[in-house]
């Protein structure tokens, strides 16, 4: 097994860019047609707010869908394309958004809903304002002093207007073509033709020596690395203490051959408060796939042993009750009476509990994992 980190191959198949650029389009100015007409006769703040969520949720979730489909493993094609798409998309709908204004201006907002325009005469007028850009923009120079819709009995026009134009900008272009962006950042297998956008992350031991594994892998040694991967096994967590984690890139059934490792570091930020900070030791390392597909596998299994085989630490608590005794005091007592900073505490049983003792002194332990590993490995063997 070698280290080596994924890189997109580059690989660019035509009918993609033609999928991504027409389906982008398409679909983007489909939902934005749809949120122009929501928005001009929905007053509502709350409601509005909920079109335009909707809208760049579904605008995202689209984009998404259309990237996987085309396959496309240039970062950068995919953000010339997508982008361009959008923009297009984009100004398709101004145009919609001019004609709908100069609609309700000139019949009524009441008129337009009433009597609603056929959809070849719809297409007629936005196909003649979408080749006619200077029309578009004199238009929306026009609507900006006078506004065109209220907001909670409020009509919004200026400056508030242009801000929301400019939002709407962000919202429906740059956060979709982002979007795309990272869908085509994710690691496409090449073999199997698809891309690894399923990611699991299992909770594995912490890597202890993970600034020993950094720093050789700036001078291009991944011996620690490799070790430190192979070396893992499925960590079951009970509290606040550090791990590591330990993702799959996968395709349905299919498990790729990239891998990534995070150290989740336990830091004692306050009195009786911890904080965790992620420490990345590697990002999308190709270990191969057969390997990647029995590490998996030998972490489903020790996860599977462990909910086998582990016991509750109340039932080895009300285990170790039995053992020391009848009438003493419960373990769980006994852990209220500890404090969190000594590992022992002592307790006194009262005369008429103890039998034949005047005072019986019992050292409760602090519960831990190597512990309890012992304590299971003693009951099933």
């Amino acid at each position: 097994m070698r280290y080596k980190a994924y890189k997109p191959s580059g690989k660019c198949p035509a009918y993609g860019v033609i999928l991504l650029a027409l389906l982008s389009f398409l679909g983007a100015f489909l939902i934005e047609v749809c949120y122009v007409y929501l928005l001009g006769f929905v007053s509502n703040l709350f409601l509005r707010f909920l079109t335009v969520a909707g809208a760049v949720a579904l605008l995202c979730l689209w984009i998404l869908l259309v990237t996987r489909w085309a396959k496309i493993r240039s970062v950068r094609i995919v953000r010339i394309v997508s982008l361009i798409g959008l923009i297009l998309a984009f100004y398709a709908s101004r145009c919609v958004y001019v004609d709908l204004v100069n609609e309700m201006w000139s019949r009524g907002a009441s008129e337009v809903l009433q009597n609603r325009s056929s959809f070849t005469q719809l297409l007629g007028r936005w196909g003649s304002l979408f080749v006619s850009p200077g029309t578009v923009f004199s238009s929306l120079y026009r609507i900006l002093p006078n506004g065109v819709t209220s907001v909670n009995g409020r009509m919004i026009a200026g400056v508030p207007l242009l801000l929301i134009w400019l939002i709407e900008v962000m919202l429906l272009i740059v956060i979709p073509c982002y979007t795309a962006v990272a869908t085509a950042s994710y690691p496409f297998d090449e073999a199997a033709d698809c891309w690894l956008s399923k990611r699991e992350e299992w909770p594995v031991v912490y890597v202890e020596n993970y600034r020993e594994v950094r720093s050789q892998l700036k001078v291009k040694n991944d011996s620690p690395l490799l070790e430190a991967i192979q070396g893992v096994h499925y960590y079951h967590r009970e509290g606040q203490e550090s791990y590591a984690i330990l993702e799959f890139f996968r395709h349905r059934d299919h498990t790729g051959p990239y891998v990534s490792l995070v150290n989740v570091k336990a830091i004692q930020s306050g009195p009786k408060k911890l904080s965790h900070k992620m420490i990345t030791l590697c990002r999308f390392c190709d270990i191969g796939q057969e390997e990647a597909a029995e590490l998996y596998e030998r972490l489903n299994n020790e996860k599977g042993e462990v909910g086998k085989r582990s016991v509750s630490v109340s039932e080895w608590v009300n285990d170790l009750n039995e053992k020391m005794g009848r009438g003493g005091k419960t373990m769980s007592q006994m852990s209220e009476l500890s404090s969190a900073e000594t590992d022992t505490q002592e307790i006194v049983i009262p005369d008429e509990e103890a039998q034949d003792e005047e005072e019986v002194t019992v050292h409760v332990p602090k519960v831990t994992p190597e512990m309890e590993k012992e304590y299971l490995n003693k009951k099933n063997s």
